[in-house]
């Protein structure tokens, strides 16, 4: 089932976590998805897969929960390459929003994670090299 998701972005000592949790829209929760990369590169690579459309303030998702997303033609939308420029310069600051995806599949999101620098060649779930 295609989901809305959200991107959690965290530079650690020794990895960039990248944490993907579904948006609850009143189906049964699913396990958040995780990614520990080394690089920005691949953190772009990620993101690109991703094809997010839109940030968030991390306060509005502490304060209004994970359902006020379901709202989403009221997102504001953000071009992919501002998305990726954005995230890979917050890298080194404390994390003040998160990232927001279109609708996607739990399988999706798990071949965009195992997405790296070394494996931007790799066919996506379609088998046809794109992601849905």
């Amino acid at each position: 089932m295609k989901r809305l998701w959200y991107v959690d972005i965290q530079k650690r000592e020794d990895a960039i976590a990248i944490r993907v949790s579904n948006v609850f829209d009143g189906c049964e929760a699913e396990e958040p998805l995780e990614a520990r990369v080394r690089s920005a590169a691949d953190v772009e690579a990620i993101l690109r897969a991703l094809k997010p459309i839109a940030f968030l303030s991390r306060r509005y998702m502490e304060v209004n929960g994970l359902g006020s997303l379901l709202r989403i033609a009221s997102l504001p939308r953000t071009l992919l390459g501002v998305i990726v420029e954005r995230a890979l310069a917050a890298l080194d600051s404390p994390p003040s929003s998160v990232i927001i995806t279109s609708f996607l599949t739990r399988e999706e999101i798990s071949w965009c994670l195992r997405r790296s620098a070394q494996s931007r060649s790799s066919p996506a779930p379609d088998g046809h090299g794109r992601a849905g």
